[in-house]
């Protein structure tokens, strides 16, 4: 029988695409979103068939690949040391040669044949009793339209690269990584090395033995290609099956898993290389070249633990970017901070933890390969190799829970009762919004310990210096942490005083009286280095590197951050945080409003009591249920100074907005119509809080906040946070403390436990009035009569918020005390 013309041409690119000499109306490609959602987390399985030829075929080169790289890799291994199976079993001596030159062609050979097999048609058959014709070829359309209709082969590869950035940036970084491969074999040809012997003998990477690099330029190469491939399959695989079934994301992790093998073929190796380079005892004949072939080993190491941090990295931003693209239906994104569920939060933190941790160590490595005073303890690649196992798997299991923004989210009314059946998944998912607040308060109340905890790490990691040793420096190096902060914070501490808060215009900042301390606490680094350089010690480099990062930091401070606010990032402030939302429901937060705020307007918000710390005032401003009630309404956080010269509490702070609780920050703020909350107690208060008392205690003698109210002519806002007190306490030892912050505004000694005796609040039902706006008299230059009057009816106003409200609180039993 005749075969009929096709009427009907049609770009080759719909994997089983059925073309009828009759026009098909052709569904939408777009779903609705809740179909979307269906659809990703359908639990039936899918059929095997699913898988077509052409996915096998990129299994098998995917496959062929690696198995070239490995045995490209353990034929380098076994030439700079024996290893005693592969030696005498797989690759003996005579071998070595010939299994690097096959490896080597069949790295070329298989990129060019993956991106030429894969353009192409697999089939063309004809549907059985009919005259339809099936064709399976790699190109998706991209749209349900017929784009590409008549256009030439190089016309639909431009249109891909139009349509899809994920294709067009994984082939383009493919083809880019194969070029660079084939300079790396072609700079090393035999031609070469005739013609120009000397030009090759000085590159590395031409000797047999230190080519494991490019064995790894061509491996990320292909995986690159197959990923490329893999964007366009999306729209095809994740229509018919569920997310947990969709074969491109199945064979997109086996590709990440490979580079995760390969990474901790070339890690064990590396480090192996060098312990035997190390202890490597020439003979006394060849002790003359015995420094040649200890820089050719250790040479050999750095090259591939560099190779292997190259397939770690690559292995977990294909997993987390291409993974996550072929995983979901819609509402991906690269950067998407604290969004995707909780669970998928708590798994992201987990896996870039583990990566951040495992690039140190092996960051590390390579660093005391170069620096000869440095050492590392053995098995560090091992470690790393770990780390980022952890973190690639966790990495996947994270891709299976997200949830997208738009997707239902559970009901948090108030009249839905807690004792409702729960699942075991409600139960795991509020057990992990519960641990993931427990941890996220627990760093922001702790931030300003980090960096002195991370000394001890550093110093243990990068010197060979026994556990006294570490200690040592340990604590060394946080002393001068704190001289560096108190030096900044007694400063203008003094300044602030001597300038009435920076009213007194005749007082400049730039006595020498305010900066010397400052300057001094700078000149500290730098002498310990050159002492440590001079002595020749152990330590001299993490001394000298932190002191560089420390001259480096010290360019944040400039244009007075603290008081001006440009290191403030706007998105961070108004974007969704999965995070803040999980410490809300840690506290059972619940926020009640008097009467919506006016955004065009803006306010001085007194929060109410200070706690051993605001930990309330820390999360409120940044929940979605603060943005409904009072949208367009982003108040400046005002702290305390000396949280302002700590290095990372002070980065976090400031990047949200806070600046400091001095005259200065605050009518500056005013003056720019922004709104500001302030905790007026301060530590005067904090002394004053104890758990299990039934109180609220109000500091009422701080009048200032007032005063620059009045003369602003800004309104008041009551804030009254119940039970504030109940979430943390501290060591008491008042007579000292006051001492402390009177002289040195810092209430020594300071050392706030709650939950398990622990530095993290207590898991305590937490209430937060927001009172109606109190307005106040615009007076330039108010009387203490003018203040003193705001000042009465402010309480009066707290007192009457705090009666009408406790009851709700769940406070009936509690007293508001006025101190």
């Amino acid at each position: 029988m005749a075969m009929p013309l096709l009427k009907q041409r049609r770009p080759p690119g719909a994997g089983d695409l059925q073309i009828n000499t009759a026009r098909k109306e052709r569904r939408p490609r777009d779903k609705d979103d809740a179909i979307d959602a269906a659809m990703d987390n359908d639990e039936t399985p899918a059929p095997l068939e699913h898988m077509s030829p052409r996915s096998i075929f990129l299994l098998v080169m995917a496959f062929l690949v690696f198995a070239a790289f490995v045995l490209f890799v353990l034929s380098e291994m076994t030439h700079h040391h024996k290893l005693q199976l592969l030696h005498t079993v797989l690759i003996t001596p005579e071998m070595q040669n010939d299994v690097h030159t096959a490896c080597l062609w069949v790295l070329m050979l298989a990129i060019p044949i993956t991106s030429v097999a894969a353009w192409f048609p697999v089939s063309i058959t004809q549907v059985p009793g009919t005259h339809d014709f099936r064709i399976k070829s790699p190109l998706t359309p991209s749209s349900p339209s017929r784009t590409g209709v008549g256009l030439t082969f190089m016309q639909r590869l431009a249109h891909r690269f139009h349509t899809n950035h994920y294709f067009r940036a994984y082939q383009t970084l493919a083809w880019v990584l194969y070029g660079v491969f084939l300079t790396m074999v072609l700079a090393c040809s035999p031609l070469l090395q005739t013609l120009l012997p000397s030009a090759v003998a000085a590159i590395p990477y031409c000797t047999f033995g230190y080519r494991s690099n490019a064995a790894v330029v061509a491996f990320i190469s292909q995986v690159l290609l197959i990923s490329s491939i893999l964007a366009l399959e999306r729209r095809r695989d994740r229509n018919r099956q569920g997310r947990k079934d969709r074969f491109v994301l199945i064979l997109n992790n086996f590709n990440n898993m490979l580079l995760l093998v390969g990474a901790v073929l070339l890690a064990i190796g590396s480090e192996y290389t060098r312990h035997h380079t190390k202890h490597y005892e020439p003979a006394a004949t060849d002790e003359n070249d015995a420094d040649h072939k200890q820089r050719l080993g250790y040479l050999y190491s750095f090259s591939s633990g560099l190779g292997s941090l190259a397939l770690f990295v690559t292995a977990l931003f294909n997993t987390y970017g291409l993974g996550g693209f072929l995983s979901t239906k819609r509402g991906w994104r690269f950067y998407q901070p604290f969004v995707g569920g909780a669970k998928f939060v708590l798994f992201q933190i987990i896996s870039w933890t583990c990566f951040s941790a495992g690039v140190l160590v092996q960051g590390l490595y390579l660093l005391s390969i170069v620096l000869v005073e440095m050492e590392l303890f053995v098995g560090a690649m091992a470690v790393a190799g770990a780390l980022f196992g952890i973190s690639q798997v966790v990495m996947m299991i994270s891709l299976f829970v997200f949830r997208r923004a738009s997707s239902p989210k559970r009901s948090t009314s108030t009249t839905t009762p807690l004792t409702a059946p729960q699942t075991f998944i409600d139960r795991l998912q509020a057990f992990a919004d519960e641990c993931l607040g427990a941890v996220v308060i627990g760093m922001l109340v702790n931030l300003q310990w980090i960096p002195s905890a991370s000394f001890f790490v550093f110093y243990a990691v990068t010197t060979n210096l026994d556990t006294y040793g570490v200690v040592w420096y340990g604590f060394a190096t946080v002393l001068a942490e704190i001289f560096f902060v108190l030096t900044r914070s007694v400063s203008i501490h003094f300044y602030s005083k001597d300038s009435n808060y920076g009213a007194k215009k005749d007082v400049s900042p730039y006595r020498f009286k305010y900066l010397f301390p400052p300057l001094l606490s700078l000149l500290l680094p730098g002498f310990a280095t050159y002492y440590h350089y001079v002595h020749d010690l152990d330590a001299f480099l993490p001394v000298a590197s932190l002191s560089a990062f420390l001259y480096v930091y010290a360019f944040t401070y400039r244009g007075d951050p603290q008081h001006t606010g440009i290191r403030m990032k706007e998105n961070w402030v108004t974007m969704r945080s999965r995070l803040i939302e999980c410490v809300k429901t840690y506290f059972q937060g619940k926020i009640i409003r008097e009467v919506p705020l006016n955004p065009s307007e803006h306010y001085v918000m007194a929060f109410h009591p200070h706690g051993i710390m605001p930990t309330t005032a820390m999360w409120l401003l940044f929940t979605e249920r603060w943005r409904e009630l009072f949208p367009g309404v982003h108040p400046h956080l005002l702290t305390a100074s000396v949280l302002h010269q700590i290095p990372l509490s002070r980065d976090v702070m400031q990047t949200l907005g806070s600046l400091e609780v001095t005259r200065q920050a605050f009518t500056n703020a005013l003056r720019e119509k922004k709104s500001v909350m302030l905790v007026p107690g301060g530590q005067a208060e904090m002394l004053e809080q104890r758990s299990q008392q039934k109180q609220v205690r109000v500091y009422t003698k701080h009048k200032g906040f007032i005063r620059v109210a009045i003369e602003h002519g800004t309104p008041l806002v009551p804030v009254l946070s119940f039970k504030e007190g109940e979430l943390m306490d501290n060591v008491n030892a008042p007579l000292i403390q006051k001492w402390f912050v009177k002289n040195l505004a810092f209430p020594f000694p300071y050392f706030p436990y709650g939950r398990w005796l622990l530095p993290i609040p207590r898991k305590v039902e937490t209430t937060v009035v927001v009172g109606a706006p109190i307005r106040v008299p615009r007076i330039e230059n108010p009387d203490a009569k003018d203040v003193d009057a705001v000042h009465a009816a402010y309480f009066a106003a707290l007192q009457d918020m705090f009666d009408r409200h406790k009851h709700e609180a769940g406070c009936s039993d509690y007293k508001l005390v006025l101190i």
